[in-house]
């Protein structure tokens, strides 16, 4: 029997009544079973136990003054309405530019989209190359946001493991893990979540097998200038022969401290940056417009502004390493990024979960479970810390280490 309804109010109720157990339910189920990343749940947890936090990879530090005052000036100067949807002209030369003097690639700007953060350029790489059943390979432990785009797609991830402690990989594996499916393969360089920083032999070795397959190889390279002194950054495109087989990501989000400002580019063949840049202004329009400006400024910096950023993750990464140590963990080599991978096995935790709560009640900090990048989600033995936080904090995390350590000491019989 029909329920009739008496007035606006009364039917906006009846609709709304209707709507509430059925909107879910008309959702796509791998959009259902999706959730977030982990972080912000970790965030809330952190701060309700006085926790210090290491977990997220979100880069909390402060940005630079003049990155900031790049900012104001874009802002007052009036270019506040949409761009072309692959960015404007003075940026695109501008990372021209920087590809030129940092990662040895003569290119010009029709090789350049700029994108909504490096994940709106991995968004439109996916959207463009994959199709339902097509084989993407990834190095693993992997950033789980590639694994979820690849999936959304149709695709199928398929993994070649990097093994502790140097994270090395096995030629065979790779070569073995491509079938005629394989389209792509995605890598992180350096690596989240291990820091690992490929050698230029490494990247030889993966460019010939992908290019002896015919697969497309598409390099996440955001934490490119966070690399220790002695472990310089090599791009995969500027090898040779590996230009027209390669598409770039990187953002300004990590080298400027500024992940909240979603712009990003993708490098690669002219013949494909229209159609990427279809695919990026259909999901994104553009890249935020007068942050666009910003980052053309500030990728003219000279030199020592990088080399600045470089020195303060390095002293971050050296104060980590030693305070895990210390504490009993086994931190795994990492040479870039701002994270570190690091073995509980000694503490007596006897899985991922369970050190993850140990290292929150023992030593009031708090890391991310191995298991969040593995492949399988099974346990790792390990736990991710992030170190990119002010000295301030990671002074506490550090003397927390030693602290708990120290009363351990002290109750060993």
């Amino acid at each position: 029997m029909a329920r009739i309804c008496n007035g606006s109010s009364d039917k906006h109720l009846y609709f709304d009544s209707l709507m509430e157990g059925n909107m879910i339910e008309k959702m796509k189920p791998s959009a259902r079973a999706a959730a977030q990343s982990g972080f912000r749940e970790v965030m809330a947890l952190a701060e309700s136990k006085g926790c210090v936090n290491l977990g997220p990879g979100v880069c909390a530090l402060r940005t630079h003054p003049r990155v900031l005052e790049a900012a104001q000036r874009a802002i007052a100067s009036g270019g506040n309405s949409y761009t072309e949807a692959d960015g404007i002209p003075q940026l695109k030369s501008a990372i021209a530019n920087k590809y030129a003097a940092y990662n040895q690639m003569n290119i010009t700007p029709g090789n350049v989209l700029v994108s909504c953060g490096a994940t709106g350029a991995f968004e439109s790489v996916c959207k463009c190359f994959l199709e339902p059943g097509d084989e993407v390979l990834m190095f693993g432990p992997f950033y789980q946001y590639h694994a979820r785009q690849v999936v959304d797609r149709g695709a199928v991830v398929r993994c070649v493991s990097l093994r502790p402690p140097a994270w090395t990989f096995s030629e065979q594996e790779l070569e073995n893990a491509i079938t005629e499916k394989t389209k792509l393969l995605v890598m992180a360089n350096p690596n989240n979540p291990t820091g690992k920083v490929f050698s230029r032999a490494e990247l030889t070795t993966i460019g010939a097998i992908c290019r002896r397959h015919g697969v497309i190889t598409v390099c996440d390279e955001v934490y490119e200038h966070l690399v220790s002194h002695d472990r310089p950054h090599v791009s995969m495109a500027s090898l040779p022969e590996m230009f027209e087989h390669t598409l770039t990501l990187s953002s300004a989000g990590k080298t400027f401290l500024v992940t909240g400002w979603r712009v990003g580019w993708l490098i690669g063949p002219a013949n494909v940056i229209a159609p990427l840049a279809v695919k990026s202004d259909e999901t994104y329009l553009c890249a935020p417009a007068p942050l666009q400006h910003a980052v053309a400024e500030c990728l003219a910096f000279t030199s020592d502004f990088f080399e600045e950023i470089q020195s303060q993750f390095q002293k971050k990464r050296i104060r980590m390493f030693s305070a895990l140590e210390t504490a009993g963990f086994t931190p795994h080599v990492a040479d870039g990024a701002f994270y570190v991978l690091a073995g509980y096995e000694q503490l007596g935790y006897r899985n991922d979960l369970e050190a993850t709560k140990g290292l929150i009640e023992d030593f009031g900090i708090i890391a991310l479970p191995g298991s969040t990048f593995s492949p399988s989600g099974k346990n790792t033995g390990m736990l991710r810390f992030c170190f990119a936080v002010e000295d301030n904090l990671l002074d506490t995390a550090c003397e927390r280490l030693a602290t708990a350590t120290a009363r351990a000491f002290a109750a060993t019989p």
